[in-house]
């Protein structure tokens, strides 16, 4: 896989992130840009819950950014970047632009502000160049005078052509004896007794003298006097590109894109349109770029690594259309799948940070003291203190060398933390509920488990008919068959079970959690990867 040092990353934890799907994914960001990738950032998928802000707060990092989804929008494209062009310059500037980016076949025209005016094409130009110059090129076509005298790479020697557009006649030759000539037309010759005739006797509004004839004895003239060292055959082929843009140029039918539309929507519209170019336009109407059929043969995906979560269901919309480079979890492995190989750090440990520390060490890049203390949040947070089972030595290894670094007592910081975050007295309990709600399928059975560490079990245990009315609505508006709540108590280190849906018979099973029950504690039940979800899964298994 070929990633550039400066590709700009997205790196994120799950879905209703806690404490260590946000410090991880802050620290592994970190560890990412001190290892060369300067485009790696970290993003939340969720609101944050009060305890991660404590710990960010705690240690004076930035909260990181919002990501809802991680399609590719226009805006994320190497777009062609076209120079602005407006109507009232030539063709030939056009046809410049046309050379000048490789692959395209249309030029955008705006208006002073930026909007977009009209579309001129390759093949518009083209027609405009195969018609040479004729008398009646000005009545077809617009020509200002200024574009006509910079085509021809001529100089005003004396007088003044009256009109800012050509609005006469075009004359070509030498014989205008009986020529009806007044000061709109201009007259094109090599011959300087013809040019003594048009501009004294037959009040011509423009001679352009071609072939280098000198102008001597033209300078009392009234009309304008062009003097261009091209033949008058040269000169004559070169009218043609002196035509304004805004007279070839179309307005109707243009279709534009907004630069914050998604690729997938714009893709279906470019592959049935005629067109192989369309012009781009930022959240004020102003042009921003121009997208080409060349850019759907080559586009990738953003490029992200999942954090602390592998299925589909907890992590971001539009992970599909994403390009997956890196997974470092430590969870169970789950459904997500890629089109490419990547790098998979996975280990049976009680939290990604403890991972993420490892990977800091190995590659002997220093642990500043912020990103210490937030791996070390991260850890105390997802162990209970190192209480649940999911906890191993190597979580109290890395907990206490960070413990170091991040220049705290383990201890002192873990109470201090956990009493913020399980401060909920003055909480909603909708928000509570959906502050660490998951999604999970075990069978046939859809179900969205949330948890609930605390230090006030009494307190929180209270609130169960509050609880049980949330979650009987919350099944009523979502496709599942199964909504649970563990509230678990950090200090007897057990759980209390909250179920509804018709797959609480698992609970019945597992656990014996009569029908006609609404809760059941379990004593040294703490952790919902390591012992609720597998038992669940092991019981609708033996169901089929």
């Amino acid at each position: 896989m070929n990633i550039q040092n400066s590709d700009k990353i997205y790196i994120f934890g799950h879905q209703s992130p806690d404490t260590d799907s946000i410090c991880s994914a802050i620290a592994y960001a970190r560890l990412k840009q001190e290892l060369g990738f300067s485009g790696a950032g970290a993003y939340r998928l969720g609101e944050m819950n009060r305890e991660s802000a404590f710990v960010l707060d705690y240690f004076g990092v930035e909260h990181p950014p919002a990501l809802h989804d991680v399609r590719l929008r226009l805006e994320d494209l190497q777009l062609y970047q076209p120079a602005p062009l407006l109507a009232s310059q030539p063709v030939k500037a056009a046809w410049e632009q046309l050379h000048r980016v490789e692959g395209s076949r249309m030029v955008p025209i705006t208006r002073e502000d930026g909007s977009i005016e009209g579309i001129i094409t390759i093949a518009d130009v083209a027609e405009i160049f195969m018609e040479l110059s004729n008398e009646d090129i000005t009545k077809k076509h617009e020509i200002r005078f200024e574009n006509l005298v910079e085509i021809l790479g001529g100089k005003v020697f004396a007088g003044k052509y009256l009109y800012n557009v050509l609005c006469g006649r075009l004359y070509i030759g030498t014989n205008f004896v009986d020529e009806d000539i007044d000061n709109r037309d201009v007259v094109i010759t090599a011959q300087m007794s013809s040019a003594l005739h048009c501009a004294y006797e037959l009040d011509c509004g423009c001679i352009i003298l071609t072939d280098g004839v000198s102008p001597k004895g033209l300078e009392k003239a009234d009309c304008a006097i062009v003097c261009v060292d091209a033949s008058m055959f040269e000169a004559v082929s070169l009218i043609s590109q002196a035509i304004s843009i805004g007279s070839v140029m179309n307005r109707a039918n243009i279709v534009t894109f907004a630069e914050n539309s998604y690729l997938e929507d714009v893709v279906d519209v470019m592959r049935t349109s005629r067109h192989r170019n369309f012009p781009i336009l930022d959240r004020a109407g102003v042009l921003s770029g121009v997208i080409s059929r060349r850019h759907l043969m080559s586009y990738k995906g953003r490029k992200v690594i999942l954090i602390d979560h592998n299925e589909r269901s907890q992590s971001v919309d539009g992970l599909a259309q994403a390009e997956i480079i890196e997974i470092i979890d430590h969870h169970r492995v789950a459904d997500i799948q890629t089109d490419s190989p990547l790098y998979v750090r996975s280990e049976p440990v009680g939290s990604t940070a403890t991972i993420i520390c490892k990977m800091y060490l190995e590659n002997n890049v220093e642990i500043p003291r912020e990103i210490a203390g937030l791996l070390l949040a991260a850890i105390l947070s997802d162990t209970l203190m190192f209480s649940s089972p999911t906890c191993t030595n190597e979580d109290r290894k890395m907990a206490n060398l960070l413990a170091i670094s991040a220049k705290v007592e383990l201890t002192e910081f873990g109470r201090e933390m956990f009493t913020v975050s399980t401060a909920l007295a003055d909480m909603a309990v909708v928000d509570i509920l959906a502050q660490d709600r998951k999604p999970f399928t075990f069978g046939a059975h859809r179900a969205y488990i949330s948890q609930i560490n605390t230090l006030d079990f009494g307190g929180i245990a209270n609130r169960i008919d509050e609880f049980f009315h949330i979650m009987e609505e919350y099944y009523e508006s979502h496709d599942c068959s199964l909504v649970m709540l563990m509230i678990t108590d950090i200090v007897s280190e057990g759980s209390e079970i909250i179920a509804i849906g018709r797959g609480k018979k698992l609970l019945e099973q597992a656990y014996g959690l009569k029908s006609d029950e609404r809760s059941i504690f379990l004593p040294g039940v703490v952790s919902r990867k390591k012992q609720i979800v597998p038992t669940l899964t092991q019981f609708a298994s033996m169901n089929y």
